[in-house]
């Protein structure tokens, strides 16, 4: 006998065609195979709305979308929750990773016309987004392809993590500039990854920068014996005093300077950015 949603039922004492007793348990008679299942009342409590949940409570040969079809209101909105809402949102999750792979390897590769590594920075938040945005309009000519990097890090010296990063950059050849106080500026240059200022700035630029603005270091290599040896005392530095108290708009308790690294190829860029720090025209 097939029973409705929100019909009641009672079972039979006895089986109404041979009067056998019912066995307890039993659904059908013992001795002729009769139902024992009297419907007595249709259970009008039970919104029809929630009856269309039969749909897909009991098994079907009809496909997902075809019960969908059939249920109306909150019924198909159950439906909808059970069926489809974790394969809509998992959809979603894949389309939203693949998306951003895409984008990743897809989109234009911007190389730096600038990378400046500064030690412990000397720039107000302020000072650093003008310094940024200045540099940008300075040296950018490709806005897609191109960018600015002022990279801050901890001393190179006494923090191994920012030497090590620091020697990875140099390694790969992306540092052009390095902006430090002058406790730093001595370490880097007996590792030899800065260049005499002569070497990389014209003899014109130089000559316009005030002689007071001017480090020179005595550089001392260690030799396999253990000793050190000097080499000739150079400018390997300009002081940026001036420069951070124009920027910041005070000045700065350690004395900062800017040092031109070895590996750079950028020698235009860095006497634009040379002439923009000491106001040169």
């Amino acid at each position: 006998m097939k029973i409705s949603l929100g019909e009641k039922v009672n079972y039979l004492s006895k089986c109404p065609y041979c009067g056998t007793p019912r066995a307890e348990g039993a659904e059908k008679c013992v001795n002729c195979g009769k139902s024992l299942l009297e419907i007595t009342e249709k259970d009008t409590s039970v919104p029809d709305e929630d009856k269309d949940v039969a749909l897909y409570q009991a098994r079907s040969d009809k496909s997902a979308s075809e019960n969908l079809k059939e249920l109306k209101g909150k019924s198909k909105f159950r439906y909808f929750m059970d069926y489809y809402f974790g394969k809509v949102v998992l959809g979603l999750i894949i389309a939203a990773l693949v998306g951003g792979l895409l984008y990743t390897f897809l989109k234009p590769r911007q190389t730096p016309v600038m990378y400046a590594t500064i030690v412990v920075s000397p720039f107000t938040p302020t000072g650093y987004d003008q310094v940024m945005a200045d540099l940008e309009d300075m040296l950018i000519t490709d806005p897609r392809h191109q960018n600015v990097v002022l990279d801050i890090c901890s001393s190179l010296v006494a923090d191994y993590n920012s030497g090590m990063a620091f020697m990875m950059h140099m390694a790969a050849g992306e540092v052009d500039l390095l902006i430090c106080s002058k406790d730093e500026l001595k370490y880097q240059v007996n590792s030899e990854a800065l260049a005499p200022v002569s070497k990389i700035l014209s003899k014109e630029l130089l000559d316009k920068i005030p002689d007071s603005a001017k480090i020179t270091v005595v550089p001392t290599f260690p030799q396999d014996d253990g000793s050190f040896i000097e080499g000739e005392e150079e400018v390997y530095a300009l002081n940026i005093e001036e420069f951070l108290k124009r920027i910041n708009g005070f000045d700065t308790s350690n004395k900062y300077c800017v040092a031109i690294t070895s590996i750079t190829d950028k020698k235009e860029n860095i006497e634009k950015v040379i002439k923009y720090m000491f106001d040169i025209k």
